[in-house]
């Protein structure tokens, strides 16, 4: 096993359960984390070293008949149960208002077959978001998402990933219920890589998604970059730090027609992984959504506690 691989194989955990929490806490199409923006988990697989198939020949010696990865697990089962401060729970422009809130994620994904460059997945996602104070910003929703994977390199340092998910948003309260719903159709190339000799590791997205819904005056067409730095200086331990600048072109907006958005999010994990599949982090992360619409600007900061688990066979 290679020195890259031993390290995705110890930082990926932990970046893939908690990395981009703060990323999904706010959102500006419906109060909060609307979107849920599944092209955000970027690097879904974590690494294990080819298998060599060999046999034994008395005159030729051993010979190499094919390389092969392993199969990624076919089910994976993932949960997010993370607790947030904000300091502008409505997303308005000036004169936030504090609140504590939960978001509760639970995800389940099949993978029905893969080749060595080709992982095709389907998520079912259930989120639920509890406010302390403003109860009226409840909701819950929900997603379907097909992800299509296709590795650029043989170590998986480069990639392409494509999908499209089917979401839902509701209200828990009776009076409300279903209030948006909306299709995310997302293309992405990642990279992953180690910085040098040094034990710093980087990894970027740059992508595009599209987003159709109804109401329609949320749609959009967005262009993003992911761009995280990974530190382990203990073995379970790992630190992080992010930023995703998006630009954001809305296409049906009632009030502007024109209104394009810059929104971008910067943040610090600090995660211990005590054992595989279990991870606890502290996030403290700043959104700012700066609009050719003056009411849609709004700054939000956001420190949140993470709870994260996986399992996968």
């Amino acid at each position: 096993m290679t020195s890259f691989t031993r390290a995705l194989r110890h930082l990926l955990p932990a970046f893939l359960l908690l990395g981009w929490s703060g990323l999904h806490a706010q959102d500006n199409a419906a109060q909060i984390a609307t979107q849920q923006d599944v092209a955000r988990r970027s690097f879904d697989e974590r690494l294990q070293p080819d298998e060599e198939v060999s046999v034994a020949d008395p005159d030729l010696g051993e010979i190499n008949l094919v390389r092969r990865a392993p199969r990624p697990k076919m089910f994976t089962f993932s949960t997010a149960q993370s607790f947030h401060f904000t300091d502008n729970a409505f997303l308005v422009p000036e004169n936030g208002t504090n609140a504590l809130f939960w978001n509760g994620r639970f995800d389940a994904s099949v993978v029905p077959y893969a080749t060595r460059n080709f992982t095709p997945r389907l998520t079912f996602e259930q989120n639920f978001f509890r406010y302390d104070d403003v109860a009226e910003l409840d909701f819950d929703s929900q997603s379907l998402q097909l992800d299509l994977k296709f590795d650029l390199t043989p170590d998986d340092s480069w990639f392409i990933n494509t999908s499209y998910a089917a979401a839902r948003l509701y209200s828990p309260r009776e009076d409300v219920d279903e209030f948006f719903r909306y299709g995310l159709l997302s293309a992405s190339i990642s990279h992953f890589r180690q910085l040098g000799q040094s034990p710093v590791y980087f990894a970027g997205t740059f992508g595009s998604n599209y987003r159709h819904g109804d109401p329609s005056e949320f749609d959009r067409v967005t262009a993003f970059l992911n761009a995280a730095f990974l530190y382990s200086p203990l073995e379970h331990f790992q630190l992080t730090a992010f930023v995703r600048p998006e630009g954001q072109f809305y296409t049906n907006d009632p009030v502007d027609s024109s209104r394009h958005d810059l929104n971008v999010s910067v943040g610090i994990t600090a995660s211990i992984t005590p054992m595989d599949y279990v991870t606890v982090g502290f996030t403290a992360s700043f959104v700012g959504n700066y609009s050719s619409s003056d009411p849609s600007d709004y700054e939000v900061f956001s420190p949140s506690v993470v709870l994260g688990g996986r399992i996968a066979f």
